[in-house]
């Protein structure tokens, strides 16, 4: 008996240890390192490690300042004159010394760049400034990351004439905005009020120079103030829609297909299709529906270069794609139900909709706790489907918050900015989807 418990605890450690072990090296380091660029204005281009430097500068800054011997013994080490005396080159490869007493030729490793890269910041030479947390109060201030309010534009001078305007409208979008009688008098005098059709109709006896003043009025005081969902908005209602009406799409087919259809094998592979075809090949038959079909069928020309419509265009197609695999984990979930329990309740006089709030969503429940963390994590993280389809645009109207790290890094090369979105973006996964299992669970265990 004892020997069988401390086979457990054996065996417990063996597994434990090699775990903690790759959670360091894989999430652990990566984010301490990932929270230490974010605290820095580094643009991840120009090395941690300069790779040469003027002869001048580096006896004067370098050797000039170390006051440690061994500091100055490393530094030479590593940092060999060139051939034309100019230039101090850091040497990638180094001789060492071996067991036997020769000498190999090796690749500076990992604890020598540090070395080197603490020798140099204690001289005051580094590529990366530290600037405290200045990335994160510039998200604040950055105004397509979060949400805002926009004054848009409704009239351009070389458009033709409004012909009429809703009363509503008239009112709301161009009389409110002026602010002399003057500009108010002359243009109620070239619109006119017809209350039949409840509209403000423009006068047809126009002349050259009046149409020229009511063009720059209506440029100049034509718009309406709206909401952009900015990078953080579009993020919060992707995720929320894609993880709804996923999971809708989802049950409703394992609903479906855990009944005694005569082709449901068919229909279930059918389904699971789209989750495993390439996302080039998805991208690619989306798109031509969008410019071709969808066109056909609602009468509406532009879809993924409307910033208003491009954003549902996206979000039909992660659904379309990710129903797929959580219906195979519904479907899952059903088949395990103990079928005499749902026979029983039938027996009792429960009609279909009662055994499916009753017996099933109840017993489904640690399916619905797998699904919802799965979409909600994906949701949040999405960024090979939008950047397939539409790169993020047009503009930002499909730019979700990976999509935005990745333009920061490496279009903008602001690699601390970026990195300061990624902490944050992991942060909002981690209290997510804990908040989320931590609910789900509860609600396993009170049922």
């Amino acid at each position: 008996m004892v020997a069988s418990k401390w086979n457990k605890k054996f065996y417990f450690w063996l597994f434990l240890f090699p775990a903690l072990a790759l959670y360091g090296i894989f999430f652990i380091f990566p984010l301490i390192q990932g929270v230490q660029y974010s605290l820095t204005d580094w643009n991840g281009i120009v090395p941690e490690i300069p790779l040469s430097m003027k002869k001048d500068e580096f006896d004067q800054q370098v050797l000039g300042s170390l006051h440690d011997g061994r500091d100055r013994e490393l530094i030479t080490k590593y940092y060999k004159l060139e051939s034309t005396g100019s230039f101090y080159q850091l040497q990638n490869w180094i001789s060492d010394e071996t067991l036997g007493g020769g000498a190999t030729s090796r690749q500076l490793n990992e604890k020598e760049r540090r070395q080197i890269k603490s020798i140099l910041k204690k001289v005051g030479i580094t590529p990366i400034k530290f600037i405290g947390l200045d990335n994160f109060r510039e998200m604040l201030k950055d105004e397509r990351f979060l949400p805002r309010r926009t004054q848009r534009f409704l009239f351009s001078e070389f458009e033709d004439l409004p012909v009429s305007f809703q009363e509503k409208d008239f009112k709301q979008k161009i009389l409110a905005h002026l602010t002399e009688e003057e500009e108010q008098a002359f243009l109620l005098s070239v619109y006119h009020f017809n209350e039949a059709e409840k509209v403000y109709a423009l006068t047809a006896d126009l002349d050259f120079e009046r149409e020229d003043r009511l063009r720059m009025l209506l440029s100049d005081n034509l718009y309406e103030y709206r909401w952009e969902r900015g990078v953080i908005g579009f993020t919060l209602f992707f995720t929320f829609y894609n993880v709804l009406f996923t999971n809708l799409l989802a049950l409703i087919l394992a609903l479906i297909l855990d009944t005694k259809l005569r082709f449901r094998n068919v229909l279930r592979s059918m389904f699971f299709l789209p989750n495993v075809l390439s996302l080039i090949i998805v991208a690619y038959v989306w798109s031509f529906m969008f410019r071709l079909i969808f066109p056909a069928l609602t009468g509406i020309s532009v879809w993924l270069g409307s910033p208003d419509l491009a954003p549902y265009a996206s979000l039909i197609v992660s659904v379309w794609q990710g129903c797929g695999y959580l219906m195979v984990i519904y479907l899952a979930g059903l088949q395990t139900i103990p079928a005499e329990l749902v026979e029983a309740s039938a027996v009792d006089g429960a009609n279909g909709l009662q055994r499916l709030v009753h017996i099933k969503f109840p017993l489904l429940l640690p399916a619905f706790t797998i699904c919802l963390f799965y979409s909600l994590s994906n949701s949040l993280k999405s960024f090979d489907i939008l950047w397939a389809l539409n790169q993020g645009g047009p503009g930002y109207a499909t730019t979700s918050i990976v999509i935005d790290i990745y333009k920061t890094a490496f279009m903008q090369n602001r690699y601390g900015y970026a990195t300061a979105k990624a902490i944050v973006l992991c942060l909002g996964i981690i209290i997510l989807t804990s908040t989320q299992l931590y609910m789900m669970k509860k609600r396993e265990v009170e049922l």
